[in-house]
């Protein structure tokens, strides 16, 4: 296996073990108050993506890389939603509120400076 396989092995084992210990946050939120949007970031998407979204892997960086599933905030949000088949993006829609992944949307866009503001 390649290094790039390996990493993207490593790092969803930690996607799938994190998962009960971030379903626990997301019911704990639920319940009471939703965390704000970098939290919901630190916890489920930084593992992959990186702090910043400079993540290791050309692919998987949300800085510095040709966006392959659309550069709006809501082209963004569908792959939160529906995940990419293939990879190890997986769907949130049964973790996260509409809201949540529109602000984790918008959060992720933002790093990337070089993006046109959106109207």
């Amino acid at each position: 296996m390649h290094l790039r396989g390996m990493i993207c092995t490593i790092s969803l084992v930690f996607v799938v073990s994190g998962m009960s210990a971030t379903s626990d946050i997301s019911a704990r939120s639920a319940a009471s108050q939703s965390p704000d949007t970098a939290t919901l970031y630190r916890v489920n998407c930084q593992m992959c993506h990186g702090p910043g979204g400079k993540a290791p892997i050309p692919e998987m960086a949300f800085v510095g890389r040709i966006w392959k599933h659309g550069t709006k905030s809501a082209d963004m949000a569908a792959v939160i939603t529906n995940g990419v088949a293939g990879t190890p993006m997986m769907s949130f829609k049964r973790k996260f509120t509409p809201d949540q992944i529109k602000a984790l949307a918008r959060h992720v866009r933002a790093f990337d400076k070089s993006l046109p503001p959106e109207k």
